[in-house]
């Protein structure tokens, strides 16, 4: 049967997705049967850029779709599975993607495969990282980091980074400025701050201020240029968390470790800091 899959790259904007016919389902079921186990890794890499693939089968009227063997479900209940940690087989599907991903993206993803970052080296990471000490929160309305709500398997796939930082699981995949109408024209912070504006979100200088009860908490924009955009927000502990796209919120950063300022974290590509941001529980987003 052919399969839809999705290359699970993005944060804030959808990611790119194409179909396997048959005979690429089942040269890719080759490929992974020619892997050990232990090579493979379960789920997408809990980072900000490449994570993976995504592969679901596509059902018909006569016959469910079969997943691919070899490979973990993207989150518990799911058909979809996730390819991540098998080279030849990554490789593989990122060769037959077409017009769904330009040379500039097939290049980054084929180097950040050949890169072969895997969770015991982002563990390995972790664990030599000086030790984190969380900035005191000030604003009474921070939430509590609470990623059991967000990862629930109804909820994780449907909202993004935009839904995190807002505290709101819309399932729309929450895009700045859509529910004001005025949504972001380029993935710029130019762009993608006034959209966030006119939803009811305020710029500002730093994380320091008091916000009394009713007046919100923090969050911050940052960008991959040109690429995506993506969202943290400070919880009532003092550090910093995220919801990468489709993927299971985190409270660490891209060398695993606790987030005490998105500014100065590893972001990996979203190489741009925009802006500290206060959103309230009046914010509306879609």
């Amino acid at each position: 049967m052919p399969a839809i899959v999705t290359l699970d790259i993005y944060s804030g904007v959808p990611n790119p997705s194409w179909t396997l016919s048959d005979d690429q389902v089942q040269e890719l079921q080759r490929k992974i049967g020619r892997t050990s186990g232990a090579e493979a890794q379960g789920g997408s890499l809990p980072v900000l850029g490449y994570r993976g693939f995504i592969i679901r089968p596509v059902e018909s009227e006569h016959a469910p779709g079969p997943r691919v063997e070899g490979l973990e479900a993207s989150h518990e209940g799911a058909e979809e599975s996730v390819l991540s940690g098998i080279p030849e087989a990554e490789d593989f599907v990122l060769s037959t993607a077409g017009e769904a991903v330009d040379a500039e993206l097939t290049r980054h993803v084929r180097e950040a495969i050949s890169a072969g970052t895997t969770r015991a080296a982002l563990a390995e990471a972790a664990a030599e990282a000086a030790r984190v000490t969380c900035p005191r929160c000030h604003a009474a309305d921070a939430p509590a980091y609470n990623p059991g709500f967000w990862n629930a398997p109804g909820r994780q796939p449907r909202n993004n980074c935009y839904n995190y930082a807002n505290d709101q699981a819309t399932n729309t995949f929450a895009q700045p400025g859509r529910a004001s109408g005025r949504m972001y024209t380029a993935l710029t912070c130019q762009s993608v701050q006034p959209a966030a504006v006119s939803d009811g979100l305020a710029a500002c200088p730093n994380f320091h201020g008091a916000l009394a009860r009713g007046h919100g908490w923090y969050v911050a924009l940052v960008i991959w240029p040109g690429r995506d955009y993506h969202w943290y927000r400070q919880d009532n502990v003092g550090c910093w968390s995220h919801k990468p796209g489709s993927t299971p919120a985190r409270n660490t950063d891209n060398s695993g470790a606790a987030i005490a300022d998105p500014r100065t974290c590893n972001r990996g590509n979203y190489t741009q800091f925009c802006s500290y941001m206060i959103t309230t529980r009046r914010v509306r987003i879609r």
